[in-house]
């Protein structure tokens, strides 16, 4: 389950719409508070959040996932380029928008299958 966080809700659908016909199951969220509600009550498997949003920012919610989950896959998105920190020392994913699909998928895949390696289970 992927859980796509954006207060964007026009670009929010458009994402989950390419991420469902690609096979993936999708929560959405449209800030870092209601995220991190999502995360406490669902298995999730990846998060792909925005960075510039209300409430609580991709920093923020990087931070309190890896408090919680340290090793929860995280591929964050903006508009604007990214500052050093977007790259939280490797632990998260950048990539810029408008977002590639074909880009994103294999960005999904590979965080997946390493998580799977990592945890030893099939997503």
């Amino acid at each position: 389950m992927i859980l796509l966080v954006d207060d964007e809700e026009g670009y929010r659908e458009l994402i989950a719409r390419v991420l469902t016909k690609a096979g993936y199951e999708v929560l959405q969220a449209a800030d870092g508070l209601e995220a991190l509600s999502l995360l406490e009550r669902s298995k999730i498997d990846l998060v792909i959040s925005d960075i510039l949003m209300p409430a609580l920012n991709g920093y923020a919610l990087v931070a309190r996932l890896r408090a919680k989950w340290p090793t929860m896959p995280v591929i964050l998105t903006t508009g604007f380029l990214p500052p050093a920190k977007t790259m939280m020392n490797g632990s998260v994913d950048f990539i810029p928008k408008p977002i590639d699909s074909e880009t994103l998928l294999g960005m999904i895949q590979s965080k997946t299958a390493a998580q799977s390696q990592n945890t030893g289970t099939n997503s």
